[in-house]
């Protein structure tokens, strides 16, 4: 009779093997990444009044009162309370507070929370003008909100001048004159250094 080895493997094993690691593979490429599923709470495109194009009221072209080339009171050009030149307290360079480089209460390098790309992350959305995403909005304190473009990266963050208002800056604490102006609903709506609004919008 024939010896059969101790290394032998029949035939049916080796096909029984091969078709369990192909199972497994199939499975591991099939699991999803981790994204951030959107409540219609937050999305214009299930819910008309949290869009501007469909809202007049949350509308700045329609809408004066939440408009800073109409209303100077919101507009960090004509009002130095909320200006960070003028006003060093809203002033990331001069308020470590505030200052997420400074500060890593912060900073989304080091509370995973705060990341969009966090199972835990709870926050806000950005919309362009087709009311499609483009980006995260994270509130790290009751001053200071994080943003994050539409593939997660860090792009800078918001400090409240007023309830109303905050001054956009970027990573390193450079104000950029961007603003968000609040759409007295349920948002804000982003304008840029001149106060035109740039048809993006936070809910």
């Amino acid at each position: 009779m024939k010896k059969v080895s101790k290394n032998y493997n029949p035939p049916f094993l080796n096909m029984y093997r091969t078709s369990y690691l192909t199972l497994a593979l199939l499975v591991m490429f099939a699991m999803p990444v981790f994204s951030q599923a959107m409540s219609a709470k937050h999305n214009p495109k299930y819910d008309f009044n949290l869009s501007p194009y469909s809202n007049s009221r949350i509308n700045p072209d329609k809408n004066a009162l939440i408009n800073p080339q109409m209303n100077w009171n919101i507009n960090p050009i004509h009002n130095k309370k909320i200006n960070p030149i003028y006003n060093s307290e809203i002033n990331p360079k001069n308020n470590s507070d505030m200052n997420p480089e400074q500060n890593m209460f912060l900073n989304p390098m080091f509370r995973n929370e705060l990341h969009p790309k966090s199972p835990d992350w709870k926050g806000s959305y950005i919309f362009d003008k087709s009311d499609d995403l483009a980006g995260y909005v994270s509130k790290a304190s009751q001053y200071v909100l994080l943003a994050f473009d539409a593939n997660s990266q860090w792009t800078g963050y918001f400090i409240r001048a007023t309830e109303n208002i905050y001054n956009e800056f970027t990573p390193d604490g450079t104000w950029t004159g961007r603003m968000l102006c609040a759409d007295s609903m349920s948002g804000f709506n982003l304008f840029d250094n001149e106060g035109k609004w740039t048809g993006k919008h936070v809910k």
